[in-house]
């Protein structure tokens, strides 16, 4: 069984979630795997490229996987084309992840970045600015998370204070869906302030044990 755990957007290996989680891991014996998802990169990633890329990896194990954020949608996607995936735990997951963009940075900017063919984003993981091409987006509005449906067992942590990816979102995912265990919590997009509640409910909800 491999353990995956999925970083969001314009970050990486090394956010403060990945570390903790990868630390919590380790302690029950348990190595957390958590691949680049910036694919040596940036400016040239699409969903559809991060999806062959974990599949051509990963695909040819049962796993259980963990996303945060984009991370999230891309665990949900990757479940659509890979039955071994057996548990999810999505955090914050940026369903509908096009609309996401459009209300966060606008139609006018949308518009800017068809035409100029990139648009710079800020790179949490590399401390600067990063040019990203705009099939990135183009891509993205290919992909639907509701396209999944299969049964198993989700559990999904968001943010009643999330103003990136709203709670709604989330929400709606698991009306539709009654396998999906939804918490909503007193947090922000970040969730960085509830880290150990979500090393707790992950183990309980794939029952982990020491090794």
């Amino acid at each position: 069984m491999n353990y995956i755990y999925l970083h969001g957007f314009a970050s990486g290996t090394q956010s403060r979630k990945a570390q903790y989680l990868t630390d919590r891991f380790a302690e029950i014996g348990i190595n957390l795997i958590t691949p680049d998802l910036n694919l040596g990169d940036f400016s040239t990633i699409t969903l559809s490229k991060q999806l062959t890329f974990l599949q051509d990896n990963y695909g040819n194990q049962p796993c259980y996987v963990m996303g945060s954020s984009l991370g999230g949608l891309l665990a949900t996607l990757w479940a659509i084309v890979h039955p071994g995936i057996e548990r999810l735990v999505l955090l914050a997951p940026a369903f509908r992840f096009s609309e996401c963009l459009q209300q966060t940075i606008g139609e006018q900017e949308i518009e800017e970045w068809k035409t100029k063919g990139t648009r710079n984003f800020y790179h949490y993981g590399f401390g600067y600015e990063i040019p990203l091409l705009y099939e990135f987006f183009l891509d993205a509005t290919r992909h639907d998370e509701k396209k999944l449906e299969r049964e198993l067992p989700i559990l999904i942590i968001h943010g009643k204070s999330d103003d990136v990816v709203l709670p709604e979102r989330s929400r709606e995912f698991a009306q539709e869906r009654p396998y999906v265990d939804l918490r909503l919590v007193e947090s922000d997009h970040s969730l960085s302030n509830i880290h150990e509640y979500i090393w707790q409910e992950t183990q309980k909800f794939w029952q982990l044990a020491k090794q």
